[in-house]
């Protein structure tokens, strides 16, 4: 209840860390953040399972920096006293975003080092002689420069934390993880540790005799998303032409409405559906494991900062490498992202909670919509089941009540821009983007910071035209717009008509994506 509800000024916090969460907007704790951080402020090892978007980073964040900073109340010594240790580097970046963040007003007293990206080892070696009070790292790159002798933990070390921790397996980091534990271990360090968790499976289970001591088990929710009143899902019967020419009815008419991700198996897809798009000149851009790192973290900055609407992923599990390299559906945070599309159903229902839990996140409303041909309707029924239990009459994922026969007037302009969309566009299109990454990959590290205005060059959405693009595309024919359609796509009729509904054409779910 409300009344129950620990607010930040209740938890004994230093003022800086009050009035840093008071510029961020915070007015009160996530759940997690509610039961975690007094937890954690009274040397409790925790080991918290919480979905993704739910405020983890926070919840161990705050508690180390309020820690580091009573510490120095009495110890002027620096030294490296908590290490944060992630399985991508875009995760990473963002760790060390949101504890800079906390420590706005702080930042001389408590400072945080990133080093989980590409940089070779020795350029990273005057960081670490600095001896930053947090380190984020890869265990990989940890063990790294504890082999090259440029960060020892043997006496500082207080403070231990595992972000993500069932991915640090799955993305290859057992070895380096374990080696890396060990030399905790002989070093016969007394530390606080926190293992955050999305998923509680057997490594994370083993990873805990490991590292925590008599540690409290926090499982804050039983759905891995949230409930209906946030996040409204949504599937649709379609097959494989009938996928194109939906996405391209929902974009091009602007029923899709906020930043959407839309999900797809497999690479070439991406580029398949990104040419397609082209076409009718709706710009999106690829996000994938093939460009540098730069790149796809740039790539999310500006789609973060509203520049453009569409990204077009895949989290191909087949791939191990690229799981390890990339993994987009986990670790990396995509701002405000009002839907979820589905274009392929995802393989696993791992990845259908991950891939969803993109949107409705912390308090934000958000909307999945999922394509299902016949051969996903096994995957759908393992998802529905997943979410609402075995022998569950009711339905997780509501019927999209789209029309089809409404838009029918448009296959032959969707026909006509896949006979340009073939294998040899799409392979042009992915060696072309590549190059273009490749050439701009040492210009990406500091181009926003020395060319703030030239942004325009660097844009991720811009036009690859290995396929033949076929003017008349670009524009709708009014004609060919439904009738109940039409006061929908006129602003300004649709402000005139706001009582209209388009039962013609979509049940009254119509705004699950115009959310």
């Amino acid at each position: 209840m409300e009344e129950d509800t620990v607010h930040f000024h209740e938890m004994g916090l230093d003022d800086r860390i009050l009035k840093a969460l008071a510029d961020l907007g915070w007015s009160q704790p996530t759940l997690i953040q509610e039961k975690a951080i007094p937890l954690a402020l009274e040397g409790k090892d925790l080991l918290a399972r919480a979905r993704t978007g739910s405020g983890k980073t926070a919840a161990y964040a705050i508690p180390l920096i309020q820690r580091i900073l009573t510490s120095k109340q009495t110890v002027r010594e620096q030294a490296i006293r908590a290490l944060v240790l992630v399985p991508t580097k875009e995760l990473g970046q963002q760790v060390q975003t949101m504890i800079r963040q906390l420590t706005a007003f702080c930042s001389r007293d408590v400072r945080v080092a990133d080093i989980s990206g590409k940089a070779d080892i020795s350029a990273q070696k005057p960081i670490l002689m600095e001896k930053p009070d947090i380190v984020v790292s890869t265990p990989s790159r940890v063990q790294a420069h504890i082999n090259a002798q440029n960060l020892q933990l043997q006496t500082s070390l207080e403070m231990l934390v595992i972000d993500e921790a069932d991915l640090l397996f799955s993305f290859g980091f057992e070895a380096d993880l374990k080696s890396l534990l060990w030399y905790i271990f002989l070093s016969l360090l007394i530390y606080q540790a926190f293992l955050m968790s999305a998923t509680l499976n057997d490594d994370v289970q083993a990873l805990k005799e490991l590292v925590l001591h008599n540690p409290v088990m926090l499982k804050l929710q039983g759905s891995q998303l949230p409930d209906s009143s946030q996040l409204q899902q949504y599937s649709v019967r379609c097959e494989e032409e009938d996928k194109f020419l939906l996405i391209y009815t929902l974009l091009k008419l602007g029923l899709v409405q906020g930043k959407s991700l839309v999900f797809v198996r497999d690479v070439d897809r991406c580029y398949r559906l990104k040419l397609f798009l082209e076409q009718f000149s709706i710009p999106a851009c690829v996000l994938n494991s093939e460009l540098p790192i730069h790149s796809r973290c740039h790539i999310i900055s500006q789609f973060n900062q509203g520049f453009y609407n569409y990204i077009i992923a895949t989290d191909d599990a087949r791939n191990i490498s690229f799981y390890k390299e990339y993994g987009v559906s986990r670790g990396i945070d995509f701002h405000n992202v009002s839907n979820v599309i589905n274009f392929d159903f995802p393989a696993s229902v791992e990845s259908y909670i991950h891939r969803v839990g993109r949107t409705a996140r912390a308090d934000n409303p958000g909307s999945a919509l999922s394509f299902i041909s016949h051969t996903e309707l096994q995957m759908l029924a393992e998802v529905e089941n997943t979410l609402t239990g075995e022998g569950s009459h009711d339905s997780v994922l509501k019927p999209y009540g789209f029309k089809m026969e409404e838009i029918e007037g448009f296959r032959y302009r969707c026909r006509d821009a896949m006979r340009s969309v073939t294998k040899q566009a799409v392979k042009e299109a992915r060696l072309k983007e590549i190059k273009q990454e490749l050439l701009n990959s040492e210009k990406l590290k500091t181009y926003f910071e020395d060319n703030p205005r030239d942004l325009q060059l660097l844009r991720h959405d811009k036009d690859l035209h290995p396929a033949v693009i076929k003017p008349h595309l670009k524009n709708v024919p009014d004609y060919l717009i439904p009738t109940a359609l039409k006061s929908l796509v006129n602003p300004l009729k649709r402000r005139k008509k706001k009582k209209n509904k388009a039962d013609g054409v979509m049940l009254s779910s119509f705004k699950v994506i115009n959310v």
